[in-house]
């Protein structure tokens, strides 16, 4: 068997991964915001814009859905 952990590191560890993970959340609110606003944008385009790469096409999928969640967050 391993050598046993501080339960003051433990702590210390979960109270990091905590702090790490509001921040990543409040990120991911952002960036959802900004695709939201950026598809609104969009969607006023008369021309529509098609992805020439795969990596285009996975961007827009994320900003569709991100568009998505944002209206059913709304109800």
């Amino acid at each position: 068997m391993g050598p046993k952990k501080n339960i003051g590191e433990i702590k210390d560890s979960i109270i990091n991964l905590n702090k790490l993970s509001l921040n990543e959340k409040d990120l991911l609110k952002d960036s959802i915001e900004m695709l939201w606003l950026n598809s609104g944008l969009q969607k006023n385009k008369v021309e529509p814009v098609f992805p020439s790469s795969a990596e285009e096409n996975i961007y827009r999928i994320r900003q569709l859905l991100a568009a998505a969640w944002s209206e059913d967050f709304k109800n």
